[in-house]
């Protein structure tokens, strides 16, 4: 049955009132101190690759130590810091630091080209940026491009001209902390989370004070967000930045991988003996038919989280089957919305739905849920076409309206966010494809336009063909995505040379990967034609040549 207004809601009530008005850091200071006993010797963000570790008995006096530091070479409030960095134990130190100066936190892809570094600066006004000895080179010719000066800080005490190492700001004496630090906790934005770049390049979303203190508040009291938590996400993905709040709400240490490495996945499970880890669905569909899995004991693990991307049936079925003690938690979320769906969240008496899994058959085939809305969340699934609300079972473009939506875009006004996604009541539009059941389970199935998924990465077939059109052998270009076990999504290119040229499908795998970062690459391959399809109106027909790309590859 269609819901009133056709609109979803959460089954789960919540009380409005007991969010209080803070700023982030004074809400995550509050938590430490009560539970003080109990976490002070507790690790909250340990370095995989490092080995680091942070203990919460730091977050409070070391965040305070590196904001003095901070503001002692001229930081300001509502500042930005951007950081390009591997590194993900301090890095949680710095960006707590710079929320208690009412400053944000934009990082990035690690091996972006310097020119989107510079873009994403200049866009962001960032006048500081992060560095490790990785990243520095190429963030030393970005900021080149970038017209005013720019304060260098780094991990690991690099010999840069008037750079000022991480190590060197915890150990400040505080004399530079200002006294008081204005914040308007619903209007001013402490994370800038990269967008994906589905529609082009990646746009910074803002979130507010309010946003994080209000979106960990909706969980409270969920066993499993207290369980030790293994990570691969990146250090700028929405995820960590998030986490980073909900950790220290819940009392839980979060093991980062930083890079993720398949074979040395199993030896830091066994290491770090996590309770609950977190697996996009390329990860979990090879951890699941890894011959490892037979032979190690994991009999500490109590969850594996998926989100991300669909996750298909049979890799749930081998999860269920060699791990039975395990919860799969499916979550649904958006860099823009924070989570929209979780299997945790409850019915009207908070109990959640003691399956692992909540799997229905639609349009022939086996949909594995993403759960149930988050309290205050609104969802609709709406036709396509004509915009009109769908009942349960019917798949259509899913709308969300939230109280934790973003501020909108960073853009070069400050005074004036892009929120182009919304429409004009309020309604994002996710560029999801998706239903309900009739208990209110949402389940993702596809995304509404031409983008693929390379592992956690959202591509553009149009970015790759603009490179591809700039080769001089090049006549007609169509990118698409095939389908991969393992990545989700590779790109396969299909190309019209020009007249006697005669260059090859090696030819133009490199010349892409020499100007794209990895992701964006060929790992489809090139296959040359006579022709592309085309619509009536004389451009790519996209969805022909995906069909014909996809009757190739099953010949």
């Amino acid at each position: 049955m269609l819901p009133p207004n056709g609109i979803y809601t959460s089954p789960t009530p919540f009380d409005l009132s007991s969010v209080e008005e803070s700023s982030v850091t004074d809400f995550l200071f509050k938590t430490i101190r009560k539970n003080f006993d109990k976490l002070k010797e507790k690790e909250w963000m340990i370095d995989t690759n490092t080995g680091t570790k942070v203990y919460f008995r730091d977050v409070e006096d070391g965040s305070k130590k590196i904001a003095s530091g901070l503001a002692r070479l001229g930081f300001k409030n509502r500042d930005i810091l951007y950081y390009v960095t591997y590194e993900t134990a301090v890095l949680y130190l710095v960006h707590v630091g710079v929320w208690r100066l009412n400053g944000a936190v934009r990082g990035c892809y690690q091996m972006e080209s310097v020119e989107e570094y510079a873009r994403q600066i200049i866009e962001t006004k960032a006048t500081f940026v992060l560095v490790d000895d990785e990243t520095a080179d190429l963030l030393v010719q970005a900021i080149k491009l970038v017209p005013w000066p720019i304060t260098l800080i780094n991990f690991g005490g690099l010999d840069l001209p008037g750079s000022t190492s991480v190590e060197k700001l915890l150990q400040d004496d505080c004399s530079a902390y200002p006294d008081k630090v204005e914040v308007n906790w619903k209007d001013d934005f402490v994370i800038v989370p990269n967008t994906s770049g589905s529609t082009g390049l990646p746009k910074g979303v803002m979130h507010t004070h309010f946003n994080l203190i209000f979106y960990n508040c909706l969980l409270l009291g969920k066993e499993e967000l207290s369980w030790t938590f293994m990570t691969p996400m990146s250090n700028y993905a929405i995820g960590c930045l998030v986490f980073a709040v909900q950790s220290v709400v819940h009392g839980c240490t979060i093991i980062h991988l930083g890079k993720f490495e398949k074979e040395k996945y199993f030896d830091y499970m066994e290491r770090f003996k996590p309770e609950h880890v977190l697996m996009y669905p390329f990860v979990a569909t090879w951890f699941a038919r890894n011959e490892k899995l037979d032979s190690c004991d994991l009999s500490f693990l109590k969850g594996i989280s998926i989100g991300g991307s669909v996750l298909d049936p049979t890799t749930v079925d081998l999860l269920t089957k060699k791990l039975p003690q395990i919860k799969i938690i499916q979550i649904y979320g958006m860099t823009e919305t924070l989570n929209i769906t979780c299997t945790l969240v409850g019915d009207e008496s908070g109990k959640s739905d003691d399956k692992k899994v909540i799997a229905i058959e639609n349009q022939g085939e086996i949909c594995i849920s993403c759960g149930k809305i988050l309290p205050t969340i609104q969802v609709k699934v709406v036709d396509i076409a004509t915009g009109d609300c769908l009942g349960p079972h019917k798949r259509g473009h899913v709308l969300v309206k939230t109280p934790i939506m973003m501020k909108g875009y960073l853009s070069l006004n400050p005074d004036s966010p892009s929120q182009s996604d919304i429409d004009e009541d309020g309604w994002l539009h996710t560029g999801d494809v998706g239903f309900f059941d009739d208990m209110g389970n949402l389940y993702i199935k596809d995304r509404v336009g031409i983008m693929f998924k390379y592992f956690m990465f959202i591509v553009s077939p149009a970015e790759i063909e603009v490179v591809l059109q700039e080769h001089p052998d090049v006549l007609q270009v169509g990118v698409v995505g095939l389908p991969h076990p393992e990545s989700t999504s590779v790109a396969k290119a299909f190309v019209v040379r020009k007249p006697g040229r005669n260059c090859t499908e090696q030819d133009l795998c490199k010349f892409v990967a020499d100007r794209l970062p990895n992701y964006k690459h060929l790992h489809g391959g090139v296959e040359f034609v006579d022709r592309l399809p085309e619509s009536r109106g004389n451009k790519l027909d996209r969805v022909a040549l995906k069909k014909y790309a996809v009757e190739r590859m099953e010949m």
